[in-house]
């Protein structure tokens, strides 16, 4: 399993390095973003998109019990996290598992009760990780499901991505960004920021200009896509390019 991301929202930083020390501990867990208060915290919400947050109750700004409804309310973060509540008391017991949250700890937290409740986030996540094997694409108003390995190319282009396959094009009716997320550890990566490619449809590899390179793809038309330089490191490391001869 993929390592889980996970937010504090804290406003005592003696508390906030206490958990960062204790989920250390922890392979699959990784601390991408910390806040002191319930604003900034939301803000980091909505730009790291966190699997896990670990949220304190008595936080400024905004409530934690108000934060964590908001949470599970809105729709534009996509799947919304799971929400642990950190907090001294336990008279928001009831009120936490009302407003969804998968786990309440109290503080001073144990190894034993953190163990636990990352177990029981384990689980859940497995449950809600059903990976696609087909995509719905639309073309002369008909849906169509395309079976992954069909796909060549997306490209995003003129306020739509269209989806590519060896002989035919088709419109997806979403983002780059959430086709990148539906697509993620499909064997698709995305090359740069309007191309996500098929790893297991690149013909050729053309190298370029100072380093960059050029794909060529196994569409009839043999499109050539290029690499962003800041992506060619990763994209040498998925095709075993980096390897030392």
């Amino acid at each position: 399993m993929k390592k889980l991301r996970a937010l504090i929202i804290e406003d005592e930083q003696p508390a906030r390095e206490e958990l960062k020390y204790l989920l250390q501990e922890y392979e699959d867990i990784e601390v991408v973003g910390e806040a002191d208060n319930g604003i900034t915290g939301l803000h980091l919400i909505e730009k790291l998109k966190p699997d896990v947050i670990f949220l304190d109750i008595n936080i400024p700004k905004i409530h934690g019990c108000e934060l964590a409804r908001h949470i599970s309310a809105v729709s534009e973060i996509g799947k919304p996290p799971f929400v642990v509540f950190v907090t001294a008391y336990d008279i928001h017991a009831i009120d936490a598992f009302e407003i969804g949250v998968v786990d309440y700890l109290l503080k001073p937290i144990s190894h034993h009760r953190l163990y636990k409740t990352l177990e029981k986030i384990r689980s859940l996540y497995k449950e809600t990780e059903i990976p696609i094997r087909k995509l719905a694409v639309e073309k002369n108003e008909r849906i169509k499901l395309l079976d992954l390995e069909e796909i060549v190319f997306a490209e995003a282009h003129e306020g739509n991505v269209l989806i590519n396959t060896k002989n035919e094009t088709f419109i997806y009716k979403g983002t780059i960004k959430s086709l990148e997320e539906k697509l993620k550890d499909r064997g698709f990566f995305r090359v740069q920021k309007s191309y996500i490619v098929n790893l297991n449809k690149i013909a050729e590899i053309l190298p370029w200009f100072k380093g960059t390179y050029w794909l060529v793809m196994e569409d009839n038309k043999k499109t050539q896509i290029p690499v962003s330089k800041s992506q060619i490191k990763e994209l040498k490391a998925l095709l075993g390019l980096d390897r030392e001869t």
